[in-house]
């Protein structure tokens, strides 16, 4: 290994050491380590104080395993190796207490779980005083309990061994996806994380983008400064990215003179911000453009990086040193990211009434933007295109705990309040977490909440999408179906949404002729709504004779500006 290599191990973990790695190596081994203490507790003989005392041991460790996969995430990485060294001293106690030389000998192979994982996950430095801890307590606690000198040796010997092992073949795998030139990873070692990262796209539908950037003019720099010149940009380049890049994400030289940069849990606009960041950190005053792309569903790995130099060609060939977002030219997810953190957004409701007594029930939330220069913005003007772009879960976690501070605010009776949610945002796995937070932090209940899903809930085969409208059933929310009719409607697919209520769209409300009182497709629509025992709301209702109908025919909720415009509250 070269020396700045070696430095490099010294001070930094290896490139798989992530939070999620650390957490399923440190947890699982914790888990598996207790597991096999309870059984070589329970299948020792002698003493029975030290059976029970050495079953707890392993007790402990197997629910401190448990603990960490479900909440290691919240670990700090230094947590990481005070983990380590706790376990180290739990399995020198239960060699200890064991105090017999085949159950402690046992045993004493749980040590190699903690050196595997200091050598795998932390940096060389931090791994050689974990192994030499664990190995000094290894020859220890089987003096104690009279392990001939030769065998601890041998022990001791093959725990030293596999990790030089470990730590070898892991670094030489390392070495295989790391550019030599910038220690970055390599387009091998990026396409590999992109991969993983996809896998996991696909699996939560959590946010996924891609930067690439590639110098201007390159050739020029080489041919007038030579190729020493050229590998001191790309050097440094790679020095001053390195900080700003967020924790989690991967920065790559993907080839000659361009970079790429995975960036999991940031959607389209922000990422196109970062790469600004990038481009303008540039050193010796080169100028650089970017492409960026934001994974969808179904994408590969190749598609996802195409989009992002379909990006970058379009900043090449517009005049370069730019940024250009694929999909949003205009960079408007940019623009309403920072609308929502500038407090630009305002929320309007609209009443929802009961037909029989004219008795306002509940609201529905309709967002606005007011814009600086353009005034006020109607929802339809820039809902799609966060919706395209990924700003919608920004957009939808504002307007959710708006609405919640609305309803637990408000003077006077609190009435339910209807949130439109948009289908990206429940095949989110954090959705279901994050409703439930804004609702323990207002301290409303969920029967105050309903949330609105339009129906192409109907074509979606997604179990992520039920297990949330499910989950949000259990926390007492409502379920709405909304704009009912305005489509292909999947009816039978009716009887298996966790449903309370079904929005009629108001083109069949604006269908009613006023020379009759017969509406056939509405009378449907309740019968069935009544069938399966929930409640049908007629939306865009606008004239008595509407209004009149609707009553004649069992409507019991009615919405639209008869009773009520939108209003800021």
């Amino acid at each position: 290994m070269e020396v700045s290599q070696f430095d490099r191990a010294l001070a930094q973990a290896p490139s798989v050491a992530g939070m999620r790695a650390l957490r399923l190596s440190t947890g699982g081994f914790f888990f598996a380590g207790g597991i096999l203490g309870i059984f070589a507790a329970l299948t020792m003989d002698g003493d029975g104080v030290a059976r029970v005392t050495v079953t707890g041991i392993g007790l402990l460790g197997a629910i401190s395993g448990l603990g960490i996969l479900a909440l290691g995430q919240h670990l700090p990485r230094q947590g990481y190796h005070a983990a380590v060294m706790l376990g180290t001293l739990m399995v020198s106690a239960a060699v200890i207490l064991a105090d017999g030389r085949e159950t402690s000998v046992a045993l004493s192979t749980v040590y190699l779980f903690g050196v595997i994982d200091a050598i795998l996950l932390f940096t060389l430095r931090v791994a050689l005083m974990q192994i030499a801890l664990s190995e000094v307590a290894c020859a220890a606690s089987l003096a104690i309990v009279g392990v001939p000198v030769g065998d601890i040796v041998v022990i001791a010997g093959s725990s030293v061994v596999v990790a030089v092992s470990v730590g070898w073949l892991s670094r030489a795998a390392q070495a295989a996806e790391e550019d030599p030139l910038t220690l970055l990873l390599n387009r091998r070692g990026f396409d590999r994380r992109l991969e993983e990262e996809l896998s996991c796209f696909h699996r939560t539908g959590s946010h996924l983008s891609v930067v690439v950037l590639d110098l201007d003019h390159f050739k020029t720099i080489n041919d007038e400064g030579g190729h020493d010149r050229g590998d001191r940009v790309l050097v440094e380049c790679a020095r001053v990215w390195g900080p700003v890049v967020p924790e989690g994400s991967s920065l790559a030289r993907y080839g000659g003179d361009e970079f790429a940069l995975l960036l999991p849990g940031l959607p389209l606009g922000p990422a196109a911000d970062l790469a600004d960041e990038l481009r303008s950190l540039s050193p010796y005053g080169v100028r650089i453009s970017s492409g960026v792309a934001a994974a969808q569903q179904g994408d590969s790995g190749s598609t996802l990086v195409n989009r992002a130099d379909v990006a970058l060609y379009e900043a090449k060939t517009t005049g370069r040193d730019r940024t250009v977002a694929h999909g949003d030219p205009d960079r408007s997810a940019s623009e309403l990211e920072q609308a929502i953190e500038d407090g630009q957004m305002v929320l309007h409701l609209q009443p929802v009434v009961q037909l029989s007594t004219d008795e306002v029930t509940g609201y529905e939330a309709l967002v606005r933007w007011r814009h600086p220069t353009k005034g006020l913005i109607p929802p339809l003007d820039f809902v799609p295109e966060a919706e395209r772009t990924g700003a919608i879960h920004s957009l939808g976690a504002w307007v959710l705990e708006e609405a919640a501070r609305l309803t637990m605010t408000c003077a006077g009776p609190r009435r339910r309040i209807g949130v439109n949610v948009s289908v990206h945002e429940l095949r989110t796995d954090s959705y279901l977490e994050r409703v439930a937070e804004v609702l323990g932090r207002w301290q409303m209940p969920g029967r105050l909440l309903v949330v609105e899903v339009t129906e192409s809930v109907f074509d979606l085969d997604d179990p992520l999408v039920l297990e949330n409208l499910c989950g949000l059933r259990e926390l007492g929310v409502g379920i709405a179906i909304d704009d009912f009719g305005a489509g292909y409607s999947s009816l039978g697919r009716l009887e298996e949404l966790p449903i309370d209520l079904i929005k009629v769209d108001g083109s069949l409300i604006e269908a009613i002729r006023p020379d009759t009182y017969e509406a056939p497709i509405l009378e449907a629509i309740v019968a069935m709504a009544r069938s399966l025992g929930v409640r049908v709301l007629a939306e865009r209702v606008e004239t008595a004779h509407q209004a009149a109908v609707l009553k004649r025919l069992g409507y019991d909720l009615v919405q639209g500006y008869l009773f009520g415009r939108p209003q800021p509250r």
